[in-house]
């Protein structure tokens, strides 16, 4: 088996965050008196820190972005857990990585706090053996900093390495990173956004990723 660690994007990649998203955001944006949230536009930030989507979204000075990313992260938990669901096909795909003995890990611009609370609610946080977050990193995506403190703390080249994810700043780490990639296409970046980056695979549906790496899907695996 040629990849020995795989580097997961969260929002979009193995859960439905889109919604938990646009909706923390506009209740920002309504605390600073804005209405007319665009949810397009929110859409098409989705991987970049929240400092940046915030400021480009909201449109707000550089002296207020500190007190709407505190908003955001004070109240995603509350809005987000009753809308996020795994994608199909994901916590099983994920148990048989996990029983083959791949290392597992995530790598999110999400807050550590809240991410780690939707991987324990979503019943998959005991299959990885790293979470980061935007704290682990001071270069956050497209950076290749979280990949490279991932592969340093498993001792892994970066060769035997697969980053997947849903959006070109998933697939722009991966590369700086000098590992392959993987893009997903029912994320929030369309599948010709992420061929024009050429990624080694693209996938359409979760399990597929157990071809990539050779391992037989289980009965659950199929469903």
């Amino acid at each position: 088996m040629k990849y020995k660690l795989i580097v997961f994007d969260f929002d979009g990649t193995l859960a439905d965050t889109k919604r938990s998203i646009i909706e923390t955001m506009k209740f920002v944006g309504n605390q600073f008196g804005l209405n007319n949230i665009n949810e397009s536009k929110i859409e098409r930030l989705i991987g970049l820190p929240i400092e940046t989507s915030l400021k480009q979204v909201l449109q707000i000075s550089d002296n207020k972005i500190n007190n709407a990313v505190q908003l955001y992260r004070e109240n995603y938990n509350n809005i987000a857990l009753a809308t996020i669901r795994l994608f199909p096909n994901v916590k099983a795909s994920l148990e048989s990585l996990f029983k083959n003995n791949v290392i597992l890990t995530v790598a999110s611009n999400k807050g550590k706090e809240a991410l780690i609370k939707i991987l324990k609610e979503q019943n998959i946080y005991h299959l990885f053996l790293f979470v980061g977050g935007v704290e682990d990193c001071i270069n956050k995506k497209p950076s290749p900093e979280i990949v490279n403190i991932i592969l340093d703390k498993f001792s892994i080249q970066p060769s035997e390495c697969l980053v997947i994810g849903d959006t070109i700043y998933d697939i722009q780490m991966g590369q700086k990173a000098f590992s392959d990639t993987c893009a997903v296409t029912y994320g929030n970046n369309s599948e010709k956004e992420l061929i024009q980056l050429s990624p080694q695979f693209i996938i359409n549906n979760f399990s597929e990723i157990l071809n990539i790496l050779e391992i037989e899907a289980t009965n659950d695996d199929k469903k």
